[in-house]
């Protein structure tokens, strides 16, 4: 039979390990002690902090500690079997101690210890010397020599106690003689959005941050443990119990990460997200635009598309259109302007009339009649047969405009359209549309309505305004070419000025110009016919011809004879008529000739100066 091997530990070389890398947080001895003190139902500890003599006092009026060895025995300790069942202590907090003091005191009973810790490693002795004193110290004072300032400030020391003395309900906790206040664990810090937890396992609180952060802290009776990983834009304090979670030993710095954590974890994520909904629903605009990017990173889409308010615009509404068109000429002055709150400072700097509880909601009644009309501008036209394209600088003038406010949304069988607040000015031209259609328009306010819209686009009659286009068709004929004579001496001017600027026929034809044009627009599922009367000439590409209505000629005062001698009376219909007569030679092919569009106005004055 083989003899036994007994398990043993090297004293000295355990201490060292214990100085140098059991305790990662230097300022763990103060969190140790104070937990000491509620194991010995102590009702106040003092901390004095005497940077002058390297010294830090820690005496709580706690039980007497009748047996010194059960401070330096490893996973043992003198506490009660209430205190053992519900802490589980793992002997090793007084050992905290050593990682900043070298020359330990202890005062209890009628007891005086001494640790000196630095002649026990340097001369290898494991015996550690109790004296009995005759005045007795009714609790139990720890001091602290050789205190390592260098390592931990008097400051850091001030600021730990400080928080303990917050947080840790049970005792009075003074430092340098001075009571710590305490704090309602659910207080919170004045956020605008903030959630106050008070559960059986867990209290304290949760806001939403505006920033990029890590700060939600964990709280174990009342001293900090870390901070839970990979919880952005989110911010607070949690006190949790035994029940909450498991901590590491011996210093309890850390979750250990089991299934209690990722219950707990679970638990924390559906309160932050409930903090998101509702400060969604319920939040000033001012206050949901800075935190857009927490709420948009926990607050539940799904739940929230049916229930959340929308910036509803319907353009059949003057005062809508008007807000609309405010918003496009703000954001032209203020690049900077990235929001409708920002917008709505812009609107009472100005003294515009506003309404905080102005909810307008007017249903959608679309009444097709013809296309809409461009947004105001120069404008070309050139078409053939089977096609026609119109170029237009968007204008918007400056009225006075009239705050409106979000209403809920049901949506029906027409569709809504909805653009981000940011878009504003790359979809102005659209606006033109959705006003001739009699549309409602969505302004979204961030990026988080957004998204829930574009969540709604996949399942509602609901899209976004880019896709609002009119496809178009003109299809144009020249009937009753027979002129009158008055008409024949004017198409007998155009045919010289074709001449002039270089062509070797007349590119002009006279008679009743008649346009039918066909628009779709495939979002609403229209497509319409009509008679387009605002036409004065079109481009006969097939041919490289402008043909133009007889309506527009003002032929009064020429007179009825072909006689190619001008008179005054012929000068002045061309100049009457030139500037619209140069846009329309514009539109002609200029390849069977060798000039350039842009001489044609220049060589026509200079040939009739001539003439």
């Amino acid at each position: 039979m083989s003899n036994p091997v007994e398990i043993k530990v090297n004293v000295i070389n355990q201490l060292k390990l214990l100085r140098q890398s059991t305790f990662k947080d230097k300022l763990s001895f103060l969190d140790e002690d104070i937990q000491n003190a509620q194991r010995a139902k102590a009702t106040e500890v003092k901390v004095t902090v005497d940077y002058n003599k390297d010294k830090v006092t820690i005496e709580n009026n706690g039980k007497i500690l009748f047996n010194p060895q059960a401070l330096f025995s490893i996973a043992e300790s003198e506490w009660d079997e209430d205190i053992q069942k519900s802490e589980s202590p793992f002997g090793m907090g007084f050992f905290s101690n050593i990682t900043v003091s070298d020359y330990i005191e202890v005062f209890t009973g009628n007891k005086h210890i001494v640790f000196n810790v630095s002649d026990m490693i340097q001369n290898n002795k494991t015996q550690i010397e109790v004296n009995e004193i005759e005045n007795t110290y009714d609790g139990f004072k720890l001091i602290l020599n050789n205190f390592d300032f260098k390592q931990v400030s008097t400051s850091s020391i001030r600021e730990r106690v400080e928080m303990l003395g917050k947080y840790v309900h049970e005792l009075d906790i003074f430092c340098d003689c001075k009571l710590q206040e305490k704090k309602d664990l659910t207080e919170g810090d004045g956020s605008v959005f903030i959630s106050r937890i008070d559960d059986e396992a867990l209290k304290g609180w949760i806001a939403l941050h505006t920033g990029f952060c890590q700060d939600l802290n964990v709280f174990y009776k009342g001293r900090f443990v870390t901070k839970l990983e990979n919880l952005y834009y989110v911010k607070g304090d949690l006190h949790i119990t035994d029940k909450a979670l498991n901590l590491t030993s011996p210093d309890r710095k850390d979750i250990v990460r089991d299934n209690k954590y990722y219950e707990f974890l679970r638990t924390v994520k559906s309160y932050i997200q409930e903090l998101a909904n509702t400060s969604f629903l319920t939040g000033e605009q001012k206050c949901i635009d800075s935190h857009v990017d927490s709420i948009s990173y926990y607050a539940d889409k799904e739940k929230l598309k049916n229930e959340m308010t929308f910036l509803i615009f319907n353009t059949e509404d003057e005062k809508d259109s008007k807000y609309l068109s405010g918003i496009a000429l703000a954001k032209r002055d203020n690049v900077e302007m990235k929001t409708i709150n920002q917008y709505e400072v812009f609107l009472n700097s100005k003294a515009a009339k506003q309404s905080e509880s102005n909810y307008n909601e007017i249903e959608i009644k679309v009444d097709i009649k013809s296309k809409a009309p461009q947004a105001e501008g120069v404008r070309s036209w050139r078409g053939d047969e089977g096609s026609s394209g119109g170029r237009s600088e968007p204008k918007i003038d400056g009225d006075k405009t009239e705050e409106k406010k979000g209403k809920q949304i049901d949506f029906d069988f027409e569709p809504v359209f909805w653009l981000g607040f940011d878009q504003v000015i790359e979809q102005e031209a659209k606006f033109k549309i959705a006003e001739h259609y009699k549309l409602k328009i969505i302004v979204s306010r961030n990026k988080f309505e957004s998204s829930v819209l574009e969540l709604l686009g996949n399942e509602q009659n609901i899209i976004h305004i880019s896709q609002l286009t009119e496809k178009t068709k003109i299809r144009a004929s020249l009937s009753n070419t027979e002129l009158k004579s008055t008409e024949g001496r004017a198409l007998m001017l155009l045919d010289m000025i074709s001449r002039m600027v270089g062509f070797n026929r007349n590119v002009f034809a006279i008679g009743d110009l008649m346009i039918l044009k066909e628009t779709s627009v495939e979002a609403l599922n229209h497509t319409i016919e009509a008679i387009e009367d605002k036409f004065t000439a079109i481009h006969d590409a097939k041919n490289n011809k402008i043909y133009i209505d007889r309506t527009v000629i003002d032929k009064t005062a020429l007179r009825n004879d072909l006689d190619e001698k001008l008179d005054i009376e012929d000068y002045k219909f061309i100049l009457f008529n030139l500037k619209e007569i140069v846009r329309e030679l514009n539109l002609m092919n200029f390849n069977e000739i060798n000039v350039k569009p842009d001489d044609l106005y220049e060589r026509i004055i200079n040939t009739l100066a001539v003439a």
